[in-house]
């Protein structure tokens, strides 16, 4: 899904003539074991950890192929309540990883 929606991005008619647009994706950080035993673990369903332990590398895989940014999300801190949400200190840590990211890659 990622790869298609980047690819459709990459020619939709929308950008400046003559330019492509500047995609980032950024994976999100893999959800804590924690949600196994949470509130919310029926709705997440077996195997959710560790699919999203995999989402990382298979979207920088898809970035290298498609010759686009990728930024991984890993290591923001998550709520106590379903441990797969930032809280507010884990938003300020993305937030400055972005801002330092983004200078480097806006063309």
């Amino acid at each position: 899904g990622m790869e298609r929606l980047c690819r459709k991005a990459m020619v939709t008619d929308c950008w400046a003539p003559g330019t492509k647009p500047n995609i980032l994706i950024v994976s999100p950080p893999p959800v804590d074991k924690r949600v196994e035993t949470s509130r919310v673990a029926d709705e997440m369903g077996k195997g959710s950890v560790e699919k999203s332990q995999q989402l990382a590398a298979y979207y920088q895989q898809k970035a290298d192929l498609l010759g686009i940014h990728f930024m991984d999300a890993s290591g923001c801190e998550f709520n106590e309540l379903d441990f797969m949400h930032l809280t507010k200190k884990g938003h300020a840590t993305l937030a400055q990883r972005l801002a330092d990211l983004i200078p480097q890659i806006v063309e």
